[in-house]
């Protein structure tokens, strides 16, 4: 009987300790826990009182950048529709965008939505117009209209061989941004011809053709420079008539206003101008018909410098 009276205390006596052990482990834990979440609360509380200030920084530095830069200058509107009608074609030309009437008014400054101005604009030939969907309506846009449309050096070369007249380098090289490159390349490799037009000033682009490509050997082209071509355009014209060519009629230059009158330069004398006559006539303005004014004055002469009248001795 003793011996499980001692078994059944010992058994008592380790149950107890199991349990305080259990205890004590789950103090344990739920100390390491809570010290876990204080770290991560202190944490996030770091970051958070981090990012505060790296924001607050950064809006001193853009309130400092705003103050430091300088202002736009205002916008100068136009008051004439046809400076409007410039501002607004060169615009186009510049972006190859589609604008709306609000897009313009933001971009300028003024609004186009004048009908007169608005009239002016889709009927011009170098502005086409088209229409931008929104989500209830559609808008009206316009943008810029080039005369040959195209992208690329090639489709350039591909045109100007269609043209076998001549296309004006203008109109090519209006197409698209960049197309003044491409088409100097152009020529530069010999691919197009550029000659320039003798009254009006303006180039012109051919297609090389190769037909027209022939070689010359040495004694044609030694019989060419060996004959003599006259210097005046007298002895020229009398020289093609001498070999049966009428020569083709020369435009006329302009004088400059330095050649002599022999010389037909037409210098204008300067006329001698009259000098214009004074009227005198009606500088003698007097108050004679006013004669109460002059009563009692017959016998002053003159003012002294103190204001007082002399009189003369009776």
């Amino acid at each position: 009987m003793s011996g499980k009276r001692k078994a059944s205390a010992l058994d008592a006596a380790l149950a107890k300790f199991q349990k305080v052990q259990q205890q004590a482990a789950q103090i344990q834990i739920d100390v390491a826990n809570s010290r876990e979440k204080s770290s991560a609360g202190a944490k996030a509380e770091r970051l958070k009182a981090m990012a505060e200030a790296e924001a607050a920084e950064r809006r001193e530095r853009e309130r400092a950048a705003q103050s430091n830069a300088p202002r736009e200058p205002p916008r100068n509107v136009p008051n004439s529709i046809l400076m409007k009608q410039k501002r607004v074609l060169d615009l186009l030309n510049t972006t190859r965008a589609n604008f709306t009437v609000a897009e313009l008014h933001n971009e300028l400054g003024f609004s186009c939505s004048d009908p007169e101005l608005w009239d002016m604009l889709t009927h011009n030939p170098k502005i086409q117009q088209g229409v931008h969907e929104r989500r209830t309506r559609m808008e009206p846009t316009i943008s810029y209209k080039p005369k040959h449309v195209f992208e690329g050096k090639r489709e350039m070369l591909e045109l100007v061989t269609k043209m076998p007249d001549g296309v004006l380098m203008d109109d090519v090289t209006d197409a698209y941004t960049g197309a003044v490159d491409d088409c100097e390349a152009l020529i530069a490799e010999g691919l197009v011809l550029m000659l320039t037009n003798a009254e009006t000033r303006e180039r012109v682009l051919y297609p090389v053709d190769e037909r027209y490509e022939c070689e010359v050997d040495d004694d044609m082209a030694a019989l060419f420079h060996a004959v003599p071509i006259p210097e005046h355009d007298n002895e020229f014209d009398a020289a093609l008539r001498k070999a049966g060519h009428e020569p083709a009629p020369r435009r006329a230059a302009r004088p400059t206003g330095h050649d002599s009158d022999e010389e037909g330069g037409g210098r204008k004398r300067a006329k001698a101008k009259k000098k214009r006559k004074v009227n005198f006539e009606r500088m003698k303005v007097t108050n004679a018909h006013l004669p109460e004014l002059f009563k009692g004055l017959e016998n002053i002469t003159a003012l002294d410098q103190h204001g007082a009248s002399s009189h003369k001795a009776k």
